[in-house]
């Protein structure tokens, strides 16, 4: 997901990327439920039927899924914010917080787009400033990715021209 937003009256802009959630996480939960709830009836069955040893590995696979969920969910909070000012390009990635915290120059700063060598691989942004690569909006779908690119292009352009009007 894109959201991009002019910051103040300067013609600086944020631009937010996040990976789509297909679930919210009290989704995950009642899908955990609806998974955990049959296994948990199957393994007392059987525990109740004389079989016990089935209870261990049932609550195995439901420890599974679960770690599974949230490290899907924990994975899928996180996000990259990108601020173009007049003479700054700020680029902060993490999941709760900004874990990378990455100032450029913009007027050294370009933006590269390397199309794969093959379809079937996915088409990387960086942004490239002082010989320091950075890849941004890995988890964007292709369409996503083209629209970064026009918004990126769109939001540079306007910073140029504001800067050879003042």
């Amino acid at each position: 997901m894109i959201v991009s937003e002019k910051i103040d009256a300067n013609n600086s802009f944020q631009i937010t990327l996040s990976p789509n959630n297909s679930l919210s996480w009290g989704g995950n939960l009642l899908f955990l439920f609806f998974v955990s709830f049959p296994i948990l009836v199957i393994a007392i069955t059987f525990a109740i039927a004389g079989a016990p040893i089935i209870l261990p590995f049932a609550g195995l696979e439901i420890l599974v899924v679960t770690i599974a969920i949230w490290y899907i969910s924990k994975r899928n909070n996180r996000q990259e914010v990108i601020k173009l000012s007049f003479d700054k390009l700020i680029i902060e990635k993490g999941i709760k917080k900004p874990e990378i915290f990455k100032e450029l120059i913009r007027q050294w700063s370009y933006v590269f787009i390397e199309r794969p060598s093959h379809r079937w691989y996915p088409l990387q942004i960086v942004i490239s400033s002082k010989g320091e690569k950075i890849p941004i909006g890995e988890f964007l779908t292709e369409e996503e990715k083209e629209e970064l690119i026009e918004m990126l292009q769109s939001h540079i352009e306007d910073l140029r021209v504001h800067e050879f009007k003042n």
